[in-house]
């Protein structure tokens, strides 16, 4: 992965950081969240960072939907986000 390419995957990853927090009681945006975080894990995939891809496959796998209910994993899904920012942060 290139510099461009690490800086547009951070990009995404911390505007997805900002729409979690949005989605915390809004069933729409946890979707557009979890589409979103399904089209990251595809372009990981695609840049051969199996690694990274990994980590938003495990934070797809957290993150669950709940029409009408507060979100029981919005906890361990931003530090997820977190931990994920930080290792792009360091890569070049």
């Amino acid at each position: 992965m290139n510099q461009e390419e690490r800086d547009s995957i951070l990009n995404e990853v911390q505007a997805l950081r900002q729409l979690h927090g949005d989605a915390l009681c809004d069933i729409e945006k946890c979707r557009q969240f979890g589409s979103r975080m399904a089209l990251l894990l595809d372009r990981l995939e695609e840049l051969g960072e199996s690694s990274l891809a990994n980590r938003a496959m495990d934070i797809l796998m957290v993150c669950s939907p709940k029409t009408a209910s507060h979100c029981e994993n919005s906890s361990r899904t931003s530090d997820m986000l977190e931990h994920l920012v930080e290792r792009l942060k360091s890569i070049i």
